[in-house]
């Protein structure tokens, strides 16, 4: 018999035990520290560096490498752009000893930060 891994469910697997064991190690339990809606107006948010807004859905992050934020273990210089999919598992992004996973439900789209202990 041969098995076949599925790259999309391996996938959303990985962001779902990611997203999960951020939570796992919170001091807040399941509870976000911080939620932050974004809007289309360029804006920085409270305790979080670089600059969000968000375009047609897709979540712009303007940042430098010196404010130490990364998405996919690489450390963001200049603009990235995340494109998160509504009631899907959120994007994690990393910033010190905290976690921001980029959600949209019902077409708003949040960051939630979560307080982690690695």
């Amino acid at each position: 018999m041969t098995i076949v891994g599925h790259t999309s469910v391996d996938t959303a697997w990985t962001q779902w035990l990611d997203r999960y064991s951020v939570r796992l190690r919170s001091p807040q339990g399941t509870d976000p520290v911080a939620r932050h809606w974004l809007s289309e107006s360029p804006e920085r948010l409270p305790g979080l560096p670089g600059t969000w807004w968000v375009v047609d859905g897709r979540v712009f992050i303007a940042a430098k490498p010196g404010d130490r934020l990364d998405h996919d273990g690489d450390r963001i210089a200049g603009i990235e752009i995340l494109d998160p999919v509504d009631g899907a598992p959120g994007l994690i992004l990393r910033h010190d000893d905290h976690a921001l996973e980029v959600v949209r439900h019902d077409g708003r789209t949040a960051v939630r930060v979560y307080a982690t202990t690695d």
